[in-house]
């Protein structure tokens, strides 16, 4: 079994059947974090902390009594998951640093299961943003190519998973910020459905829009984590009403629609890698356009620009200088924008959701590729494809924001690599709150594709 790039699944069986220990795993962990430091995909990791929650872990087996399949098992963090045993910072300046003592929810419910909790991860500047290039630590690189970025704003969970450094990381998604690092980076992401999963203790961007999610080696992994993502939270009213995880079996066979046209376009060649890989998978495919799409991405937007400039005024009026300029400039930005406009998105918001769930029939799960390109260069601004020419930040929203505004689960699966060796990853979402459902056709999808590589 290769240390680098061991899945989740594969520790939890090397756990099991005692080829490894929690402290061999976190020695291994640390030793890689330290070999890659050039990624920057870290903004803190204190050895003592992770190697105390090692040893504990190592106890508990050695005594036949961990406390679930992933004890000791290291995890990273997002920068933005408020951590009892780390500051949180949102990689900016601006941000005071959160008190020690404070895990959210997901957090707790890892930490409660054993995992090591092991770093916080670098990420796009209070979240707002999806290349990852700005964060009061630097960019982070991607582990395919150091020149090429990782896109945001989970970057730094994308890169630590991608390197091999840890199995499984922590990410929050509110158009794409689990999704796009990790296609960019050639790993698995899911964002469940809203309401599904706690937001507690995550630094919020836009709340109507935000989502916890995993970020892993191997589709299985996500299906190990998310029981400690999907349930209800009293601290989470959204969560009220939400069921925790249950096992649902694959069922054929599986009807997909690959959305295409106007406002959807994508380079030539992720559009080859797409279309191949549905080729290859064992589902029926049909076709369909999505209409109206730039006044469905401006609802997004302004309702992104709203609740994150809402969430901000307070600190933005102490320690605007803390801000980076551009980050600065969106939350201005979004002081600007009326109740009109905001309850006019909503309105907007609602007709896309009964589009996609009433208008579209037959459908397991709605396809896309990930991003329209595989990860820019450092330094591009602009990317060209489909006739469009985009900044390079919207090009990595530029389908991932559909399902953070409809609130559907989603997962990008990595399906295939561009001609300079970058990952191109292909999306699926799925019906409200049915992730599980969701699961089980990516499963079956997943499966026939790398049969078939």
């Amino acid at each position: 079994m290769s240390d680098i790039n061991e899945s989740l699944t594969d520790q939890i069986a090397a756990l099991a059947e005692g080829q490894q220990t929690p402290l061999s795993l976190a020695e291994k962990a640390l030793e890689r974090a330290n070999a890659l430091a050039d990624l920057n995909a870290f903004v803190a990791i204190d050895e003592n902390i992770v190697m105390t929650q090692a040893k504990a872990a190592t106890l508990r087996r050695q005594r036949g009594d961990p406390l679930s399949p992933i004890d000791g098992i290291p995890i990273a963090v997002k920068d933005n998951y408020l951590t009892r045993d780390y500051p949180t910072t949102a990689c900016s300046n601006a941000a005071p640093l959160e008190p020690k003592g404070i895990d959210a929810t997901v957090v707790g419910n890892l930490r409660d299961a054993g995992a090591t909790i092991f770093g916080k991860t670098n990420m796009h500047e209070w979240a707002y943003g999806a290349t990852n290039t700005t964060s009061n630590i630097g960019a982070t690189r991607n582990p395919h190519n150091h020149d090429h970025i990782t896109g945001g704003s989970s970057g730094g969970s994308g890169a630590a998973v991608a390197a091999g450094i840890v199995s499984a990381a922590l990410g929050s998604d509110t158009g794409g910020s689990v999704r796009i690092p990790s296609s960019a980076c050639g790993i698995y992401g899911f964002k469940p459905s809203y309401g599904r999963a706690s937001r507690h203790g995550v630094l919020p961007l836009s709340w109507s829009l935000d989502a916890p999610g995993p970020m892993a080696t191997e589709l299985q992994d996500i299906v190990h984590l998310l029981p400690y993502f999907l349930g209800a939270d009293a601290k989470d009213s959204s969560t009220a009403h939400a069921e925790a995880f249950k096992t649902v079996p694959d069922a054929k066979p599986v009807h997909l629609i690959n959305l295409s046209g106007p406002g959807l376009e994508r380079s030539s060649e992720v559009n080859f890698v797409i279309n191949d890989a549905l080729r290859r998978s064992d589902a029926k495919v049909g076709q369909a356009s999505l209409g109206d799409v730039d006044q469905y991405f401006a609802a997004w937007e302004a309702i992104l620009h709203c609740e994150a400039s809402a969430y901000h005024s307070q600190l933005l009026a102490e320690n605007a200088e803390g801000y980076s300029s551009v980050i600065r400039a969106h939350l201005e930005a979004g002081t600007q924008l009326s109740g009109v406009e905001l309850l006019e998105a909503q309105k907007i918001r609602a007709r896309l959701v009964q589009h996609l769930t009433r208008d579209l029939k037959g459908w397991d799960a709605l396809v896309l590729p990930t991003l329209p390109v595989p990860a820019p260069a450092h330094g591009e601004d602009w990317q060209e494809f489909g006739k469009r020419k985009v900044t390079t930040q919207d090009s990595m929203t530029w389908f991932c924001w559909i399902g953070n505004l409809a609130g559907f689960p989603c997962i990008t699966i990595p399906v295939g690599t561009s001609s300079k060796g970058l990952p191109i990853g292909m999306m699926l979402m799925g019906r409200p709150g049915q992730d599980e459902a969701l699961l089980a056709v990516a499963r079956i999808i997943d499966r026939s594709i790398r049969k078939q590589r």
